[in-house]
This record gives structure tokens, sequence and C-alpha cells, in this order.
């Protein structure tokens, strides 16, 4: 449990900030385009079958703006 733990505060610590998200899913966008969504849901699924579940959420989370982006968001990043 304590090895858990651990590994869960250093998931925590290591979490990437909204900003680097961002970055991320436009950067992914402006290589691949409308194929970025597949491309970040291809890496979700090989960090879930591997076990990094905190991978695996953090390219949830990119997907999500990927698909904010292909809908027609602003193009500017907001703080």
């Amino acid at each position: 449990m304590a090895e858990q733990q651990g590994k869960m505060a250093e998931s925590a610590a290591t979490a990437p900030s909204r900003d680097d998200i961002w970055q991320a899913a436009t950067l992914l966008v402006g290589v691949y385009g409308r194929e970025a969504v597949e491309y970040a849901d291809h890496r979700r699924s090989e960090r879930q079958e591997l076990g990094d579940e905190a991978a695996a959420q953090t390219w949830n989370l990119i997907v999500s703006q990927i698909e904010y982006l292909l809908a027609g968001a602003p193009a500017t990043h907001l703080h």
C-alpha cells in the first residue's frame, strides 16, 4: 500500500499542467490535423495496456483538448 501511495504522489507531482495539455494538443493538431484524435487515442490505449493509468489519463485530457480545437475553438490560449 505504501508503494502505491508513493506512486500516486509521484504521479501528482509530475502531472502535466493545463498549458502542457494545450501545447501538446495544439502541436498534434498541427502535425496530424483531424487525425490527431486517432493518434492521441492510440497513445492512450498503449499506456492503458501497459498499466500506466496516469499517462493514460494525460492522453485522455489531450484527446479532449484536440476535439475541442478541431470543433472550432479559438486558436489563442487564454491563461
